[in-house]
Formats: structure tokens, sequence, C-alpha cells
């Protein structure tokens, strides 16, 4: 059957209108490919601009910390407490915009703001103290405080062994060097024996793992750390404690005058001033968060980093 010169320019009319349709949706899908390449990386470059931006005022509120620190030690003395300028916490503030150089990645953009608090490192129980030969006071006071988190007791020793592993040691007069990898933060406890996430859960708030052996502060001190370092205290003498006195005490005599009764400080586990801080803030700049925690070491007039890690 043939088709009639009329039929076949209709068909040959149709079969073009479907290729020009076709030619159209390809070439609208290449261009619509580029525009998201483009836009994917257009949010790339602001995602790095925001970034480094976050990362500059981190640097800024560091170096900001160093020098209260070092105003306070060099004008309040040896004594730390919670009424100093450097335990104020930092709400939820918006910065200028000279603060990231009048850097603005477009008309949407949100201002940085930035939150966080400086902590006294001491004002927690520091495990390191475990790994000396004499710590038999050390481990006493950290089994009191393990049971009163309802964790084992036993758990001081496994811990204590695997601290001393962490250290190098002296036999025959040859140095044998250490066995474990040293702990930095609460969160590396999991690789002792018996330390589930759980467990250094529970712990967290009260310890922590300082450089150097370190005794904790009774001015800032949480009374479940309070009681477990003073022998023949309870928690609920230490909560009375803390709730009573101001806790700017310049001495541990008059401290222990404060808690009455035959109780007994002892200058090994306790003290009155800090050379450990915690920082942690939190930079929220456009589409970037970066909360970051940093310890700090203050010795005379200068104020180093042991580490930082960012969340």
């Amino acid at each position: 059957m043939r088709l009639s010169k009329t039929s076949a320019r209709s068909a040959q009319g149709g079969a073009a209108i479907v290729m020009a349709m076709l030619v159209v949706m390809l070439a609208a899908t290449v261009v619509s490919s580029l525009f998201w390449r483009e836009h994917v990386a257009l949010r790339s470059v602001e995602n790095r601009s925001a970034l480094a931006q976050t990362r500059w005022i981190e640097r800024v509120v560091l170096d900001w910390t160093r020098v209260v620190l070092r105003v306070d030690g060099l004008s309040s003395g040896p004594v730390d407490h919670l009424e100093e300028l450097w335990a104020n916490p930092i709400a939820d503030t918006r910065l200028d915009e000279s603060v990231t150089g009048g850097s603005k990645l477009g008309d949407g953009t949100r201002a940085a703001t930035l939150s966080g608090q400086v902590f006294d490192a001491q004002g927690r129980f520091n495990l390191t103290n475990l790994a000396a030969e004499n710590s038999a006071r050390q481990q006493a006071a950290a089994r009191k405080l393990f049971e009163s988190l309802g964790l084992p007791g036993q758990l001081v020793e496994a811990l204590t062994v695997y601290l001393r592993k962490t250290r190098d040691t002296v036999a025959e007069g040859k140095v044998v060097p250490a066995s474990e990898l040293p702990l930095l933060r609460s969160a590396d406890l999991r690789a002792v024996n018996g330390f589930d996430e759980a467990t250094i859960r529970a712990l967290d708030p009260y310890v922590i793992l300082l450089p150097t052996a370190a005794a904790t502060n009774i001015n800032t001190a949480d009374p479940l750390v309070i009681a477990a370092l003073v022998e023949g205290l309870d928690s609920a003498g230490a909560r009375r404690f803390v709730a009573q006195s101001r806790r700017r005490f310049t001495t541990l005599g008059a401290a222990q005058t404060e808690l009455g009764g035959n109780l007994t400080l002892n200058s090994e586990l306790l003290t009155v001033s800090s050379n450990y801080f915690l920082v942690r803030g939190l930079v929220r700049y456009d589409r970037v968060e970066a909360q970051t925690e940093t310890l700090m070491n203050r010795q005379g007039n200068k104020v180093n980093i042991v580490w930082q890690q960012r969340f």
C-alpha cells in the first residue's frame, strides 16, 4: 500500500518535530547538568570559605582564652575558683563582621555566632595519678568515686595496670619502653579491659587524663569527686559543703576548717590552684558548625595547648 504524497509529507514533518523535541530535551538536560555542576562547585567553594572563617574564629578565641588565663594567673595568684573571669560562660553571641574580615558568602549568609566556656580540668579526678608507683591513696579515692557512680571498684586496678604500661620503665639499668599507647581523653578508656561505652559515659563528667600527675582543685570540684578524695566524707556531706561555702579557699587549711569535724585534706590529693583548663566552644558561620574541645596548660605567664579535638 502506497502513501500519498500528502501523507508522506505529514509523516516526515512529524518525524522532524519528534527529532527537534529530542534535540531540545537533550540540550536542556546538558544545560541543566552544567548549571547543577556550577551550583555544586559554588556551594563547595562557599563551604570551604566558611570553614576557613570558623577556623580563624577558633584561633582568635583560643588566643583570647590564653590572655584571660595569663592575666588571671598574674593578678589572682596561685588560687583558682569559679568566681573568676575565666569561669564565665559565653552565651550564643553574634559576632561583628570585623571578626570574619568582612567576609560574606552571599546575600543570605548568616552572621557568625560563638558560644562556649572554660572549665577547670583539675576540678575532676586525674586518672593519670594512678600510674605513680606509690598511688595507694589515689587508688582508694578512685575506687570510692567509681563505686559512688555504680561502677565496680575492680576497674581501678585494671586501669592502674594499663596506665603503668604506658610509661617507660628502668629494669637492671636498662630503659624498657612502654608497651601500651598513652591515654589522652576519657574516650580512650575503651582500650582498657572492662571499660565499655556506658562506663565511660558515667565517668566522663568526673574524671580526666592529664599529661602529668596533678591534684584536684577543691574550689572547683564536683561534690562526688570531693567525697571520693576526702576520707570519711560521704556524698551528702560533700554536697552540703559545696552548697554552704563560696569555695574561694586560699589554703587547704581554710577548706578543712569549713568542712569541720575530724576530716583531713590530703595535699597529695587536693589543692586550691589549677594549671590545666578545658576550653569548649561552638562556632556557627553560614552552613558550617564547628565544635571543639581544647586542653590548655598554664605555667607561669605561658599558656600552651596540650591537645585539641573537633566534633
